[in-house]
């Protein structure tokens, strides 16, 4: 069993860095987006039962190799913390393993960074053995170079048999040996279900069967999606990275053809890499569909960088552009009555439905099946194996 980082009930102080030195104000659009990103924060630590105590955003001219903050502003989070009763401290950006460990010895508190955060969401998340094997690889890769300084108070060990600690050997290198000999059976075990996951998927091809796939931010309606467009009963929760696994179920298309449609885990800002490396062998089913369904939150006031943010990671495993159709979802409460108008202004041949209410969902099924019956199959994308060796 993994080892979490965070406990429920407790209280987080959190720390957004604006590395450009701009003028804090509220009418700086730089401030604006560390406010945000602080939201998306506390919104992460709430999925894991954290609350927020309050928050503090730090302007850096030159990042401290110590602390990542400047001297004043490091004591100056620190009280902020004990006055709050905050037994945690958040940065939402990344802490190097000797900054995290200077924070913690002159703090005398848990500091983590917004990377631990989401891999203990993905940790409490994961109820398959893949899901579980994948976020273990995460931690693994992440506490690997975490190891140093974590048992300095154990004095040099003598001798011992070859293949055991030898002369003056420090647990550390026992650990990280342990570490590295977890990971490797980790890949291999991924390994195995990646090769599973190609079987199926070739036995698919070899019926032609069309396949869709639904990616897009996190807690933007895809397993609810899903729901409506196949009668199926994945869980909708509204939590952020609720599915982990893909799943995969059959759409039966006005045309009496048949196609497969795959709900995928959930991006997110600042997605760690190790869980996108992790992920890779689930994310690749979303990188041989035939068409990729982006669904955005339309409610959302971060819609746009949602978009940035998931055509980011689309690129990185390897997605080409042309195989994907963007839909925005929750119209039935986007508030704004210029929203759509300005979407498809932006965003050209995009779609506005309600998974939740079944709007417009018909012309998007007429829509999906336009693009079957025009060959949507043919030219797949040729990737590099690389990225998922």
């Amino acid at each position: 069993m993994l080892k979490l980082f965070v406990h429920k009930t407790e209280k987080a102080w959190i720390v957004g860095i604006n590395f450009h030195n701009n003028k804090i104000s509220d009418n700086n659009i730089g401030e604006k987006n560390i406010s945000s990103h602080l939201d998306e924060l506390s919104s992460l630590l709430k999925t894991l039962g954290v609350e927020t105590a309050g928050r503090s955003v730090v302007s850096i001219k030159t990042p401290s190799s110590a602390f990542l903050t400047g001297k004043g502003k490091t004591e100056e989070i620190i009280s902020n913390a004990f006055e709050s009763d905050s037994s945690l401290i958040v940065f939402d950006d990344d802490l190097s393993p000797s900054q995290q460990k200077n924070w913690e010895k002159l703090s005398k508190k848990r500091v983590i960074d917004r990377r631990e955060v989401i891999i203990n969401i993905f940790a409490e998340r994961a109820k398959t053995k893949e899901a579980s094997l994948q976020v273990e690889l995460a931690y693994c890769k992440y506490t690997l170079p975490r190891l140093t300084g974590a048992w300095k108070h154990l004095s040099r060990q003598r001798g011992g048999h070859y293949g055991t600690k030898g002369t003056g050997e420090k647990q550390i290198e026992t650990d990280r040996r342990l570490l590295l000999k977890r990971i490797a059976v980790l890949k291999k075990e991924l390994d195995n279900i990646k090769k599973q996951r190609h079987t199926r998927r070739k036995l698919r091809e070899s019926r032609e069967v069309f396949s869709c796939s639904i990616a897009g931010y996190t807690n933007a309606g895809k397993s609810t999606l899903l729901n409506k467009l196949t009668g199926a009963n994945v869980s909708t929760n509204s939590r952020l990275f609720d599915t982990l696994d893909p799943v995969t179920r059959k759409l039966h298309l006005p045309n009496a053809k048949e196609i497969v449609i795959t709900d995928t885990v959930g991006f997110i800002r600042k997605l760690p890499h190790q869980l996108i490396e992790a992920f890779k062998s689930t994310l690749e089913e979303t990188v041989f569909a035939d068409l990729v369904i982006l669904l955005l939150d339309a409610s959302s006031n971060e819609v746009k960088t949602h978009y940035q943010t998931s055509m980011e990671v689309l690129n990185e495993i390897g997605v080409d552009k042309e195989r994907v159709m963007t839909v925005f979802n929750k119209i039935d409460i986007a508030t704004n009555s210029c929203t759509i108008p300005l979407f498809e202004k932006e965003y050209g041949d995009s779609f506005f439905v309600s998974a939740l209410d079944g709007k417009n969902i018909d012309k998007f099924i007429s829509e999906i099946e336009k693009r079957t019956e025009a060959g949507e199959k043919q030219n797949k994308i040729q990737y590099s194996t690389e990225k998922f060796e």
